[in-house]
């Protein structure tokens, strides 16, 4: 029970060091570190090359002043030049010798800084790198007499005034030693510092993000459990987070909307073909009673349950054709085409169909109309439409239009003097296998509007229905229904 929660908080930081901001943060650290490295590398090559260069610089005018002194006054002015320079050149240590390593004359300064043994080392780093031809660095510690340890650089240059007798001159740079030493101290303790502060930044962006990841991931957990309802909470921060939740729950809002409608539909066609395929049943039981005391009825019987089962045929082939639409977002194999041909095709073969029911037929067609959209889908829900107000209209006439409404819209429209629709009923005829009580004795099952706004929707488009030219002999008031496209180009 003990090991539990050391468990569970190996398995936070294992899970911690998983997530992508966490990640992303050391990844930044350690760019950043990179870069201050390369960074600071760069400043301390070209600080060294300078200083290097200046240091040197200061020797070999040194160097050559004293070498002039000897050549002119000898040794003895070198030495007392050595004295009287001692509190202006007190950057310098200045040391004359013989080959046998006498010291014959130095400043204060050689006297307190450079021991025996430093002189040494300075002589042999001489014939090391070639003495009279390139300055060199010495770089040691030595215990003042307070006991503290001190640090001591000296770039200088040994050259021979004549044979047995040599001049160290050289600069303190102790004071570039110590900058470079504090900037690396100041590079570490900033680095730590970026490491610890970027650290406690990632799991502070970490636990933000992961707690807004975490809300989106109980709304899928939720949704896969069969809850439609859940939805994301919006923080109204305006992040791409907030954008997200928008999108998911427009997502799981069309989805209820989606499995409502299939659970209305199947619903519906299990109500609405309830009645036929029990008619068909109680047909065929009737028929087969009926064939067996007379035979030469098998035909007639067979006829009206093959009318039965194409009825039942189109209804499904209504409703997936209704979903492949909606479930597409828009109509396949969309180009343009003449709309002012594809409605007067629509005139040519309904317009026969209204004379033979008595009714007066006519179109307002605009030449030269170009819509753009699936050519097939679209008769089909001009062909719903004309065949509904054929269907509902017992006097007077229809009128078919085509034309570019005010907003430069395309817009296919049928007007009937039938009984119309209530307004409060009008929102509802376009849900599928809906149908009034007027139209219940009339052959359909209530797709042919569904079908129509599935076909606009799918469009871009949209159905516009409203009331009729009015009242009509003793019918009315009539209904118009418009297809409505949005325009070309």
């Amino acid at each position: 029970m003990i090991a539990l929660p050391n468990l569970a908080r190996f398995s936070l930081k294992a899970t911690m060091f998983r997530q992508t901001p966490f990640r992303l943060t050391l990844m930044f650290i350690t760019v950043y570190s990179f870069v201050a490295v390369l960074i600071f590398a760069y400043i301390y090559i070209a600080s060294s090359a300078e200083t290097k260069a200046v240091s040197d610089a200061q020797v070999k005018s040194r160097v050559d002043y004293l070498e002039e002194v000897y050549r002119e006054k000898g040794e003895e002015a070198v030495v007392e030049t050595l004295s009287q320079e001692d509190i202006t050149e007190w950057f310098f240590v200045k040391i004359v010798y013989r080959e046998d390593g006498e010291i014959l004359a130095e400043n204060r300064r050689a006297t307190t800084e450079v021991s025996p043994q430093v002189f040494d080392h300075i002589r042999e780093k001489a014939r090391y790198v070639g003495g009279d031809e390139r300055a060199f660095q010495i770089n040691y510690r030595l215990t003042d007499p307070a006991g503290k340890r001190k640090s001591y650089a000296y770039r200088g240059q040994v050259v021979t005034l004549e044979p047995g007798l040599s001049l160290y001159v050289g600069m303190d740079t102790s004071w570039s030693e110590k900058g470079f030493d504090m900037g690396f101290k100041a590079l570490w303790g900033g680095g730590v510092l970026v490491i610890v502060l970027g650290l406690f930044a990632g799991m502070i962006i970490n636990n933000e993000v992961s707690r807004s990841v975490q809300g989106l991931m109980q709304v899928f957990d939720l949704v896969k459990e069969g809850d439609l309802k859940a939805r994301a909470k919006l923080r109204n921060s305006g992040d791409e987070f907030d954008a997200l939740a928008e999108r998911v729950n427009e997502t799981l809002d069309r989805m209820e909307k989606t499995m409502g409608n299939l659970k209305y539909a199947g619903d519906a066609i299990a109500h609405d073909l309830r009645t036929p395929l029990s008619r068909l049943r109680s047909k065929l039981e009737v028929s087969l009673y009926d064939v067996e005391k007379d035979p030469s009825q098998a035909p007639e019987v067979i006829e009206r349950a093959l009318a039965e089962t194409d009825q039942l045929l189109r209804t499904f082939q209504t409703v997936f054709s209704i979903s492949r639409l909606q479930a597409a977002g828009q109509a396949p194999d969309q180009k343009l085409f003449d709309a002012s041909a594809l409605t007067d095709d629509m005139r040519e073969l309904f317009e026969i169909l209204a004379e033979d029911k008595g009714l007066e037929f006519t179109a307002e067609i605009e030449p030269g109309v170009k819509a753009y959209g699936n050519r097939d889908f679209l008769a089909q829900a001009m062909a719903n439409l004309l065949d509904n107000a054929i269907k509902y209209t017992q006097t007077g006439g229809i009128t078919l239009r085509l034309r570019h409404n005010s907003r430069r819209e395309i817009e296919f429209s049928v007007t009937d003097t039938g009984q119309g629709v209530p307004e409060a009923d009008r929102a509802r005829i376009t849900q599928r296998f809906v149908r009034l009580e007027n139209s219940r004795s009339l052959p359909g099952v209530g797709l042919g509007l569904s079908m129509v706004e599935a076909v606009a929707v799918a469009h871009k488009g949209r159905l516009s229905i409203d009331e009729g030219p009015g009242i009509y002999g003793d019918q009315g008031p009539g209904l118009r229904t418009a297809l409505i496209l949005p325009p070309v180009g």
